[in-house]
């Protein structure tokens, strides 16, 4: 039986557009028009919607981790992402099917229908069994997945100049810490390992799930590994995800190694193009913004996380200008540690309109395309359907409840239709997300999941967590302090914005 969706308003392209309403039918949109043009089109179809409501596309997470929980609660406390990251091997284990289903409910109360998902694993050697159950658990929440298993070759210990920092170390701590910075994971073992889950779950049809290739990071892989991953995923026609400038150290690591930006490294071994989103790109260089463009490199960006890390703010209006497709994503570090995408992308508006009257507008619309087609493109390719409401595209949409949004307001007509999106934005949170649907499916309705109840997995998670002994906090974070400041006293200039 076809569905009939119709709001007040809907956002297409982040641009509002009254009185449409739309036919889904399957797992995709079907017809668009005024409600009682469809209606005649459609006897007897479903109707969702009314007055109230706006439709939207359904948001689409461009850079995830699937932690299920916040990590502040777990004993992780923020701070600079070289120093938080040892503490992220001392949390408790969450099973990844666990994880991932709950965290890909928790995203749909949230209007996120697809998540980018770089997996951390609970153990190396068990990462062959951890990724088919973490996609499993997005699958049983109804969330499409571009998993990202994750690989490193060098540097886990510090970016460079590792005997000088174990150099600084006490004897018992130095050996310890030399032992633990090793992963068991060969290259070989590793695109053996995505080659054949890119076989048995890649989903070119019906893009419930992707396989994607991730050098983990820039510093933390070789220029062989990098190339080996890039050639993968374009053999296959899929995509690369890793992580990039997130902090000033990694910039300064580019410099101290090749003696240029990590941006025109990359160029130089042609590691860039449209198949390649990068992940936070605070510390990019106003110069290479233009490459970045040039090449159709996308760009992951995590307001909260670089703000919750101490990394800075990435220049996403300058980009955006330049015409680098740049997208939102999460992190798991939401500023609230709820997850909260309509609060995401305010926090990414109001902070990427920078001081200055030269400085880049980021307009209401581009934000929202930024969590919508743009996010779904440089998650899942520019040839995948997703991120708009337009016929012959995927449906996966949500119902916003404007009449919650509106509140104490009195005139009838506001907000007015050129203000809604900046209205939309400023005013939306998650629980004004009522009803989601993925690929033709309600997965939320009146706020609540349709399938599964929350509070079981809840307390599933509750009674996991309290069994699972901690590990104790690691013992190099002044050392690692004292490294990297060091690095700080001759830093380069920092990029101009």
């Amino acid at each position: 039986m076809p569905s009939i969706i119709h709001a007040r308003y809907s956002l297409r392209g982040g641009v509002p557009v009254e009185d449409l309403a739309i036919t889904v039918d399957g797992e995709t949109i079907v017809d668009a028009g005024t409600l009682s043009e469809l209606a005649a089109r459609y006897p007897g179809a479903d109707q969702v919607g009314g007055d109230d409501f706006v439709l939207v596309p359904a948001f689409t997470n461009a850079h995830d981790h699937g932690r299920g929980l916040g990590t502040l609660a777990l004993g992780a406390p923020d701070s600079f992402l070289e120093l938080w990251l040892g503490h992220l091997a001392h949390l408790p284990s969450m099973p990844p099917y666990l994880a991932a289903h709950y965290s890909g409910l928790h995203l749909l109360g949230s209007g996120v229908t697809a998540v980018a998902h770089s997996h951390n694993p609970n153990s190396w050697s068990e990462l062959p069994d951890e990724i088919p159950e973490a996609l499993r658990g997005y699958a049983d929440a109804g969330v499409r997945v571009a998993m990202h298993p994750p690989i490193v070759d060098q540097n886990q210990l510090v970016y460079a100049e590792r005997e000088l920092f174990l150099d600084m170390l006490p004897p018992e701590l130095r050996r310890r810490a030399g032992d633990a910075s090793a992963i068991d994971l060969s290259a070989d073992d590793y695109f053996a390992l995505l080659e054949d889950l890119y076989n048995n779950f890649h989903d070119r049809e019906r893009h419930r799930a992707h396989i994607q290739v991730s050098p983990a990071g820039g510093q933390w892989c070789s220029d062989e590994l990098i190339i080996r991953a890039c050639e993968w995923a374009r053999e296959r026609r899929t995509r690369v995800q890793m992580h990039m400038l997130e902090t000033r150290y990694q910039r300064i690591y580019a410099y101290k190694t090749w003696g240029k930006s990590f941006i025109r490294h990359l160029e130089d071994i042609g590691a860039l193009g449209d198949w390649l989103t990068l992940a936070h790109m605070v510390w990019v260089e106003d110069e290479d913004i233009e490459l970045l463009a040039e090449r159709g490199v996308g760009v992951a960006h995590n307001i909260s996380s670089n703000l919750r890390l101490r990394s800075g703010i990435a220049p996403i209006s300058i980009m955006a200008a330049a015409g680098v497709p740049v997208g939102i994503g999460l992190d798991g570090q939401t500023l609230d540690d709820d997850q909260d995408f309509l609060r995401e992308m305010r926090l990414a508006w109001t902070i990427g309109n920078q001081s200055g009257m030269a400085a880049a507008d980021l307009d209401a619309e581009t934000v929202w395309r930024m969590g919508t087609s743009v996010a779904a493109d440089i998650t899942f390719g520019a040839d995948v359907p997703l991120g708009e409401v337009e016929v012959g595209g995927l449906a996966d949409l949500a119902l916003l409840d404007l009449g919650a949004m509106e509140g104490q307001w009195a005139l009838a007509d506001y907000p007015p239709r050129e203000l809604l999106p900046a209205f939309l934005l400023r005013r939306g949170r998650r629980e004004h997300v009522r009803h989601v649907m993925v690929g033709g499916e309600w997965v939320l309705r009146d706020g609540k999941h349709v399938n599964v109840d929350l509070r079981d997995v809840e307390r599933e998670i509750w009674e996991r967590l309290r069994f699972e002994a901690r590990g104790q906090p690691s013992r190099l974070e002044a050392y690692l302090r004292k490294f990297y400041r060091g690095w700080d006293e001759g830093e380069l200039p920092m990029p101009r914005r």
